[in-house]
């Protein structure tokens, strides 16, 4: 028996395969939640959606969540199932390498529109029907308001995590002949996860400069090795101003580094969440360790698309959203973070120095904090 009112010739009986609903496009998740790439990220992710499945099922209906195996293979295979048996929103490949691995299906499929809430590699800043929540390295770069105090120094120092391609293209943008700080790039490039950062001690002792006069500042994307290198410019050299990029977890200073980088240690971080009811109560129930903070804007993202709402009123629950012909977003925010110790408040290590934002509503601005 084939589905006769479709003309699919399947070789299933047509109550096998739901149908549907013209006015509202069907969601799954697929999520790497085992295997070798099995992601934290999407773990808590699927907590985040099944919180809100349960407390919050009016606003947010509930959707398959599927575990991939950490695997294309698997990936693609269950793309082409669900396709075939109506899902046409597929929210999912969160490493950049799985998004790019599941490019050629979107594009063979058309009528497919996916969400990726991680991936961020500047590789990917390609026109593609997948829409992505996390702003590209590229496109937080060049948002990073590059103020007189850096433009002025004679060294900027940047230790990045050889191999990982965001972080050198962050080099390659900081390097352009266009860049107003391109002859001032001393690069330091590390081996990932590697132990040895004597190649860090070599290139700043080469250069012997005097932080009184040259300052030198040093941009640092070292992903695991953010500590390492935390304790090495603790002890091993004169401190300078370091701006970290995109750090996703503030680092831990002991009693005697917490004196050294007063003042000196910035980082910038994206702004993907804010104080809502349906967030604050989110967060609070599942706690720091299981919340997905960008999950709740994916929901909301999701509902857009599902009920064919143009996407030129959403707004989500920290920015409004704007995506670009990429579909990747384009206006977001950030903050500029300094770390700071004070005797008297030792429980407050991180203030903000300055905001700066860009938003569609409420334009560019920067504002100096502190």
């Amino acid at each position: 028996m084939s589905c006769c009112k479709n003309k699919c010739r399947c070789a299933y009986p047509c109550n096998f395969i739901p149908i549907p609903d013209n006015n509202e496009l069907k969601t799954i998740a697929l999520l790497e939640l085992s295997g070798d790439g099995g992601l934290t990220f999407d773990i808590t992710l699927k907590k985040t959606f099944e919180y809100y499945f349960e407390n919050n099922s009016k606003q947010f209906k509930s959707f398959p969540i599927i575990d991939t195996n950490s695997s294309l293979e698997k990936t693609i295979e269950l793309l082409d199932y669900y396709y075939i048996v109506g899902y046409r929103i597929f929210i999912g490949f969160n490493r950049s390498k799985i998004l790019e691995g599941v490019l050629t299906w979107f594009n063979n499929h058309p009528k497919a529109l996916g969400i990726s809430i991680e991936s961020k590699s500047p590789s990917l800043d390609i026109p593609k029907n997948i829409y992505r929540l996390t702003p590209s390295q590229s496109n937080l770069l060049e948002n990073i308001k590059l103020t007189d105090f850096v433009l002025t120094r004679r060294y900027i120092f940047y230790v990045y995590s050889k191999g990982e391609l965001t972080q050198e293209f962050v080099l390659k943008l900081l390097t352009d002949p266009l860049s107003p700080v391109k002859d001032k790039i001393v690069a330091i490039p590390i081996i990932p996860d590697s132990s040895n950062i004597s190649d860090v001690q070599t290139t700043y002792i080469s250069k012997n400069y005097n932080p009184l006069q040259d300052i030198a500042i040093d941009y640092l994307t070292v992903k695991n090795q953010r500590q390492n290198f935390i304790d090495l410019f603790s002890f091993t050299f004169i401190p300078i101003p370091t701006f970290d990029i995109s750090l996703q977890i503030f680092p831990t200073f002991n009693d005697n580094n917490k004196i050294v980088w007063s003042d000196l240690y910035y980082c910038y971080r994206n702004i993907n969440l804010s104080t809502s009811p349906l967030w604050r109560v989110g967060y609070k129930n599942l706690g720091n360790i299981n919340y997905n903070t960008q999950g709740l804007n994916a929901l909301q993202l999701n509902n857009f698309l599902k009920t064919k709402t143009p996407l030129e009123e959403l707004s989500n629950y920290a920015f409004v959203e704007e995506f670009n012909q990429n579909k990747d977003t384009i206006y977001f925010s950030y903050s500029d973070f300094k770390y700071n110790f004070d005797l008297l408040k030792q429980e407050q290590n991180w203030i903000p120095d300055s905001v700066f934002v860009k938003d569609p509503i409420f334009g560019t601005f920067y504002q100096v904090l502190s």
